[in-house]
């Protein structure tokens, strides 16, 4: 399936990057104190807590991405309660213009506060400034993952408009995407420059150095990436297999190594929403080339913790950022740099904390050809340490939206599932999602992703 055709219909509910610069509501006016300014962030904040869709994302997100992914097995899956998932990402790319507008959206918030508050060095003003820092480079780290195409030796390819102050005149082109890295890592430096202090603001520096590991690991940075998941872990080191199952077990609060959470409030309007996403990916059995990574079995902590016997998903979803994370950057960063050695030992010290023996370079597993990922970040094939950091990293954020990046990082696999009869192609444009069409007829230059030129 080389071509996408939209809706009409659809395209007609959804907003623009465009429509984000005309936000100055009529009768209204800029506020003018931090308190006043703050509102305008609380919104967003408490989003958060209940799980908005879009700056961290929520369980619904999480179960799309999963669904994206391979680590459930498509072709199996069961109706009627099968109908209400994706059958494969391309379902969903309509929907994904409306992620566009809304981190756009969130910007302009942002980009009114940094533009407009004139008291720059009170505790409150200097909280606000700092989470309004946060929100945008988050934003524009989201942007660059699902709007442009993989970033490793692909720097000068095409990143997203790049906005950081209000002009409802303003049609901003494509920067390029060394120039939006460059927005999110400044953007997420200053926040740490700002130290917020009040917990009310969520974003502290641990929070932001996690973004920049992410961010860092994203673009291959290897060494930037290492150096901000190994201050991640200093302050929140990993836990073991007992502390780790129970912070696992706890559906809703952020507790053992779990460095940042959304959905940290349920009242009983989410958890019916939430409670259906899950109901309704249920009726799409794990794959046997996820169980099948589990070698220990029962011994590993995780085993019981993510499927049973039925192949029925087990695990609480969550949106969140974890040490381990930041651990399994720590092994790959070091593999990529040529410390295969000091790799091998950073991915044991995670595999020893869920009750499994560590490996060595001579029992390191052999490649398993029928993995997706035949190749990493910098198109290299797998070799045996890469695979199995890349399989730890499986087992470890299963059911956190993790698996539907990784395929896009390395090497972007085109596979197919089958629903009804029909044969539903993943191609590889579809792990870049497509600008919204109403911006790219709007904006005189403005570039749409490759494989969506011709798309109405």
């Amino acid at each position: 399936m080389k071509r996408i055709t939209y809706l009409a219909s659809v395209l007609l509910l959804l907003c623009s990057c465009t429509k984000y610069l005309d936000i100055k509501p009529f009768g209204q006016t800029i506020p003018k104190t931090a308190e006043e300014f703050s509102a305008l962030l609380q919104a967003h904040l408490e989003n958060i807590d209940h799980g908005e869709q879009y700056i961290i994302g929520n369980i619904s997100t999480v179960c799309d991405l999963e669904a994206y992914a391979d680590n459930l097995e498509a072709n199996l899956t069961t109706y009627p309660g099968g109908n209400y998932i994706p059958i494969y990402v391309g379902t969903h790319l309509s929907k994904k213009q409306l992620l566009y507008s809304n981190l756009y959206s969130a910007i302009r918030d942002c980009n009114i506060i940094i533009g407009y508050l004139e008291e720059r060095t009170g505790s409150k003003s200097r909280d606000v400034l700092g989470t309004a820092f946060a929100i945008r480079g988050i934003c524009y780290y989201n942007l660059l993952r699902n709007f442009c195409e993989p970033c490793y030796g692909n720097l000068q390819g095409y990143g997203v408009p790049i906005v950081t102050e209000f002009d409802m005149e303003a049609k901003p082109l494509r920067s390029t995407i060394a120039q939006t890295a460059a927005q999110a890592d400044a953007d997420l430096r200053t926040a740490i420059d700002y130290d917020i202090s009040d917990k009310a603001y969520r974003f502290n520096s641990d929070i932001m150095k996690a973004y920049l590991a992410r961010l860092h690991f994203w673009l291959g940075d290897w060494a930037k990436a290492k150096s901000y998941a190994s201050e991640v872990l200093a302050a929140h080191p990993l836990v073991g297999a007992d502390a780790f199952k129970s912070m696992m077990e706890n559906e809703v609060a952020a507790t053992g190594n779990i460095i940042f959470k959304s959905c940290i409030i349920l009242n009983s309007s989410d958890r019916l929403g939430y409670n259906g996403s899950k109901s309704s990916l249920s009726s799409r059995p794990v794959s046997k080339t996820f169980v099948n990574l589990f070698a220990e079995k029962e011994q590993d902590v995780r085993y019981g913790l993510s499927f049973n016997r039925k192949r029925s998903f087990t695990k609480n979803v969550f949106a969140c950022i974890r040490s381990a994370e930041m651990q399994l950057i720590v092994a790959e960063c070091l593999y990529h740099e040529g410390e295969h050695e000091a790799a091998l030992e950073a991915l044991n010290e995670l595999r020893i904390r869920r009750n499994i023996p560590a490996l060595n370079m001579e029992s390191l597993p052999a490649v398993n050809s029928s993995d997706l990922i035949v190749c990493d970040a910098t198109g290299a094939a797998l070799t045996p340490l890469c695979y199995a950091i890349l399989a730890e990293r499986r087992k470890e954020l299963f059911m956190e939206g993790d698996r539907w990046y990784e395929l896009k990082r390395n090497g972007r696999p085109v596979f197919w599932s089958a629903k009804q009869g029909r044969k539903y192609t993943t191609e590889k444009f579809m792990y870049t999602f497509p600008l919204p069409i109403s911006d790219v007829e709007l904006i005189e230059g403005l570039k749409q992703n490759q494989g969506y030129e011709k798309t109405k």
